[in-house]
């Protein structure tokens, strides 16, 4: 009864009873803990590498696919389950919480990731005259919205069916596609081009080669012969694409998958599978990549609709996209409309009133181009695009085919998938000076953008395209869509506004000059030049100016699937809630994050070891007080091959000149380059704030008991050092890897508190920032809370930065409480850089 009370007694205090060890067991009980200890960090170095990079392409608006994410977070959470399982083996197996905090968060995150979008089962073939916005997910936006434009009074549709993701979906599990194109892609690197395109064949290939299932071919040619007794004669189809995402408000998709024209019964089959393969294609792929589209989310149905005889064919903007406000766009040509939309064919252009009775404003008419649209025609379209912009709620991108009947007949309708931009009234600003080389064609998206000039002509030419270039072509073809994201800017000989090319520009931001002649022989390959899409102008050079008036592109993944599964995973892996080792909260049972779990293990892990020598009477392993004159007591603990080899470990002090730490004696050194000048004077305002603090606040007295607050400790190994300081009110911690491998080393550096109030420790730690940054860190902040962090670089770059924190620990000291006097703030920045300056001077 007695032992278990004792036992009991011991493990609320957090104590165990410890049996008694021989000098070799406890050398041997040492060596295994510190080499846990070394795993805790290593797999910690791993989890904030990870978790940095998964915060960096957030913030920084790369371009990052699932496959990205699931690996980091995959890094992350493998190296702090090491973390716990370390922690666990150092602490006899106590924290058991910590393994079900993190079992709770790794659930979370996988739930994120993984999550299944579920899709109804349906009609494997749906005629066009049922279909309409509620069947959107079994044919896609494209024919869901066509199918819905058809039951509209006036408004007249191809007959014809869809080809719905169930049948698709059956397709691809008949033939056992997915585990085979999942196999594929996973070795794909997707920044290597010529790696994405022979996949991509590869990929495809495989689909065109697959067999329909009999039942499903069999429903394809019965709708066929149905839409022949709708139409009579020869009948021909046009077979395109209406993938699930595709013709959203912020995605559109223009071009990027495949379309076949007078398709016959014959052909069908084949036809379909190629649309269904071009969901694979490059610039698909890089597409959906560059927005923030899981491939797996992406299930392709298929729309078969009859031919249109078509006499004009062109495509209407509700709203004009860069004329004035109050009008809509109407762009068309003779026959059909595809060499509009890939920018081959000459394009005219009419501007029509939004209102009624739709009054022409303006045209632009090709003499060579045939016929033209009447105005009759002309206001009728506009009466068609106000009546489905009506109906969807919102600017309609439209495209239509008129037949020799004089019918008007809607192919498509689709959401406008950007901001609309005006065209400047009066004349442009064009720098008429020696710098101008070309100036005419049409506004794709505005903006200005500079590099060295890429003209692109072949595949070969768009796998070597170099980032940031003018990518320059002929024409404006869907083919060249991988190169957008890449590209500075982008200028083509032919095409309009009305493009796919040009549409999917306007969605990157891109700047582009489109219909500019002769560009391919005015512009040279690798010259510099700006691009002032705006204005319709390029020059030579870089024309400042203008770049700066540009601003940065917008993220094309913001708001994205992709997008928001990053950002739902990171509120549970990176915010860090703990950062008060001696608040009642930082407790096992209470992370939230894996940094959190990160944080506690870390904290924990250097308090097992700090206490072994104690706990177990081990002089090898005990505390030793260095001998100096710093007014405080600096206390360290030999973690292996830290002291010199001759040194006494029975000794209760120790010499600087003992220690062979190589970061322990960089920060050293930064401590001592400048003497301390003691604490700035303090005006009754800020004492009176101190003891508000104090007083409310009794985790901030340094008089309250904890492990490690009452002296301040080096925990040391010949490249490694912790230091824990608890200066006063505040605490902060260094510790540095710094080995002959650089893609170990880091160094990193955490604080908190003070005595002031709220706004003088925040304003110490923003005083902090600023330094640390200018200094090469990477710096997060939370309230009162920093964490400065650099790593991989040379180890003489290293230790310099240790210099300078063991400088910022020492000269920190107590200036929260004049951070609310700007004049002192800015006093300690210019005397803090300065003296960090000097000091790093003499190591150059």
């Amino acid at each position: 009864m007695i032992n278990k009370l004792l036992t009991g007694i011991k493990d609320l205090f957090g104590l165990s009873l410890l049996p008694t060890l021989s000098t070799e067991e406890l050398q041997a009980l040492f060596k295994i803990k510190y080499r846990c200890f070394r795993e805790l960090l290593t797999a910690n170095n791993n989890a904030l590498e990870a978790m940095a990079e998964l915060e960096t392409a957030l913030r920084d608006g790369r371009t990052f696919s699932m496959t990205f994410i699931r690996s980091k977070s995959t890094v992350v959470t493998v190296n702090v389950y090491k973390m716990v399982h370390n922690l666990r083996r150092m602490a006899d197996d106590r924290y058991e919480n910590l393994e079900k905090s993190f079992g709770r968060i790794q659930e979370q995150i996988d739930a994120i990731i993984d999550k299944e979008i579920i899709l109804p089962e349906g009609d494997w073939i749906i005629p066009m005259v049922r279909v309409n916005r509620s069947l959107a997910e079994l044919t896609g936006e494209k024919m869901a919205n066509l199918g819905e434009a058809g039951t509209l009074p006036g408004i007249t549709i191809p007959p014809g069916f869809a080809v719905t993701s169930s049948a698709s979906r059956l397709f691809y599990l008949e033939n056992n596609l997915y585990p085979e194109i999942n196999r594929i892609f996973q070795q794909t690197d997707a920044r290597d081009m010529e790696d994405m395109l022979a996949k991509s064949e590869e990929v495809q290939q495989l689909i065109i080669n697959s067999t329909l299932p009999p039942e499903l071919e069999r429903q394809l040619y019965n709708q066929f012969d149905r839409v022949l007794e709708i139409v009579g004669g020869d009948v021909r189809l046009a077979v395109r694409s209406s993938a699930l995402g595709e013709d959203l408000g912020r995605a559109s998709f223009a071009g990027l998958y495949h379309t076949e024209l007078d398709v016959d019964r014959e052909h069908l089959i084949e036809a379909y599978k190629r649309v269904l393969a071009s969901k694979y294609s490059p610039r698909a792929m890089t597409y959906r990549l560059t927005k923030g589209y899981r491939h797996e989310d992406i299930i392709m149905c298929v729309g078969c609709l009859a031919m249109i005889e078509a006499t004009l064919s062109g495509i209407c903007y509700s709203q004009s996209i860069g004329g004035r406000i109050g009008t809509l766009d109407i762009f068309f040509s003779s026959g059909s409309a595809k060499g509009i939309v890939d920018g081959t064919k000459k394009t005219n252009r009419y501007m029509m009133e939004r209102q009624p009775p739709h009054r022409l404003v303006d045209r632009v008419i090709d003499p060579g181009s045939g016929e033209p649209l009447t105005e009759a025609q002309a206001r009728e379209l506009a009466a068609i695009s106000m009546q489905l912009e009506h109906h969807f709620g919102s600017p309609q991108d439209i495209e239509w085919s008129i037949d020799p009947s004089g019918t008007i007949y809607v192919l498509q309708s689709r959401p406008i998938s950007v901001h609309l931009f005006a065209q400047e009234s009066g004349e442009a600003t064009v720098f008429e000076d020696e710098r101008l080389l070309m100036r005419g064609g049409v506004t794709g998206c505005p903006g200005a953008g500079s590099g060295p000039v890429c003209i692109v002509r072949s595949r070969e030419d768009l796998i070597h395209f170099p980032k940031k270039s003018v990518l320059v072509v002929e024409h404006p073809l869907p083919e060249w869509a991988p190169l957008l994201k890449r590209a500075a800017a982008l200028v083509a000989e032919t095409g309009s506004e009305a493009g796919h090319l040009a549409t999917i520009s306007r969605e990157f931001s891109l700047p582009s000059v489109l219909s500019l002649d002769h560009a391919t022989q005015t512009l040279a390959n690798g010259d510099i030049v700006t691009v002032d899409a705006t204005n319709r102008a390029i020059y030579r050079g870089r024309v400042e100016e203008l770049l700066a008036q540009s601003g940065q592109r917008p993220n094309p993944m913001e708001g994205s699937p992709v997008h928001k599964t990053l950002t739902d995973a990171l509120k549970l892996i990176t915010p860090l809630t703990f950062t008060d080792p001696a608040s009642p909260y930082f407790r096992a049972a209470l992370c939230t994050t894996m940094h959190d779990i990160t944080r506690f293990c870390h904290e924990k892990s250097v308090i097992e070891m700090f206490d072994f020598g104690k706990r177990y009477r081990f002089d090898e392993g005990a505390a030793k007080r260095m001998v100096d004159n710093l007014p405080l007591e600096w206390w360290v603990i030999n973690l292996s091959d830290g002291f010199t080899p001759d040194f006494d470990p029975s000794k209760k002090y120790i010499n600087v000149n003992e220690i062979v730490s190589t970061p322990m004696i960089a920060i050293w050194q930064g401590m001592h380059a400048f003497p301390w000048e003691g604490p700035p004077s303090v005006s009754m305002r800020g004492m009176g704030a101190i003891l508000f603090q104090s007083a409310m606040n009794p985790a901030l007295d340094p008089a309250v008991a904890s492990k490690m607050n009452q002296k301040n400790y080096f925990l040391v190994s010949r490249n490694y050092c912790n230091l824990s300081v608890r200066l006063g009110y505040h605490y902060a911690m260094i510790e540095a890897f710094i080995s002959s491998l650089r893609t170990e080393r880091y160094v990193t550096f955490r604080f908190k508190g003070g005595a002031a109030d709220e706004s003088r420790r925040i304003g110490r730690i923003e005083l902090l920032a600023e330094i640390l940054a200018r200094f090469d860190f990477r710096i997060e902040l939370t309230g009162d809370a920093l964490t400065a962090r650099v790593e991989k670089r040379t180890q003489k770059f290293l230790f310099s930065r240790l210099k300078v924190l063991g400088y910022l620990t020492i000269h920190t000291r107590q200036i929260d409480m004049v951070m609310a006097d700007p004049q002192q703030y800015q006093h300690y920045r210019r005397k803090f850089i300065q003296e960090i300056e000097d000091m790093l001077s003499h190591d150059k």
